[in-house]
């Protein structure tokens, strides 16, 4: 018995939402399992599909309905226009996250001018997947940039990831700025999207984050504060000046972070910034002493 690609997504769709997650997981998942493009899917809804397709899609649906995340059956997730690897080991990059990057791209030219613009090493700390440090050497060619992540697991995905996008990228396993400070290096950009999820949040979270990424990437403590408060105290130890600090946030825990800073970094000029759906998602500092 054949299925139709219309028949196969109207099937999956509403299976899907019957369990809280949305159809257009269904249109992915079709996608990586015929190989089309989404144009392509779109104008061949009237196609036979094969047996052992609807079989392996069919099973994929059922995974995702039980709470496995989309990107952890496809084994990617987009960011930035490129295709990155993911699993279990690291955090599925969010589109919020894009934000972060460009602002540091957008601030580079301003902020160092264009001599010092053109030698700058940057450190991505907490790396993960490696979309941070990727997106940035890959956009910012001339630049040095260094990534640190606590687990070996996490690095192994961002040095698969770097080395398959081109990316020349110098690794660090360690506990944040830790093994940076080790060697003895520094640096004039230090960006992170640590965990900062409070501890509390973690019942009202659905399962296809909670119960299939990595906790370690996800909750900091009571206010989800506590990564922010170690980084920060390590930062004079790496940041040259003058330095620029970016970190991607929960919403509504920029005062508090820009509070920590501005007590390691009284004379910095200090931002709070919405993203595109206007919550709070980046602080940005900016220092000259």
């Amino acid at each position: 018995m054949t299925t139709k690609v219309y028949e196969a997504l109207n099937w999956a769709s509403s299976f899907l939402e019957e369990h809280h997650y949305e159809a257009q997981i269904a249109h992915i998942l079709l996608q990586h399992h015929t190989g089309w493009n989404r144009t392509k899917l779109l104008t061949e809804v009237q196609a036979q599909l094969d047996t052992k397709t609807i079989e392996k899609f069919t099973a994929d649906v059922h995974q995702a309905a039980a709470g496995k995340p989309v990107q952890h059956i496809t084994g990617n997730e987009t960011f930035y226009g490129r295709s990155y690897i993911v699993n279990q080991h690291v955090l599925i990059p969010r589109p919020e996250t894009e934000e972060l990057v460009e602002k540091i791209l957008e601030t580079i030219p301003t902020f160092f001018g264009e001599t010092e613009a053109a030698n700058l090493t940057i450190v991505d700390v907490g790396t993960g997947s490696g979309i941070i440090a990727t997106s940035l050497k890959l956009e910012h060619p001339q630049s040095r940039v260094l990534a640190s992540d606590i687990s070996f697991e996490a690095l192994a995905v961002a040095k698969k990831n770097a080395s398959e996008l081109g990316a020349k990228l110098d690794f660090f396993e360690g506990d944040l700025l830790q093994p940076l400070i080790e060697a003895g290096e520094q640096a004039s950009i230090i960006v992170s999207n640590p965990p900062y999820i409070p501890e509390g949040d973690r019942d009202s979270m659905k399962e296809n984050v909670k119960d299939h990424e990595p906790e370690g990437a996800l909750f900091a403590g009571k206010d989800g504060l506590t990564i922010y408060r170690r980084l920060i105290k390590q930062l004079p130890a790496v940041l040259k000046t003058p330095g620029m600090i970016a970190f991607e946030i929960g919403h509504g825990q920029g005062e508090d972070v820009k509070k920590l800073l501005s007590t390691e970094y009284p004379q910095a000029q200090i931002d709070v910034i919405n993203d595109i759906n206007k919550k709070q998602r980046i602080v940005l500092a900016k220092t000259r002493t």
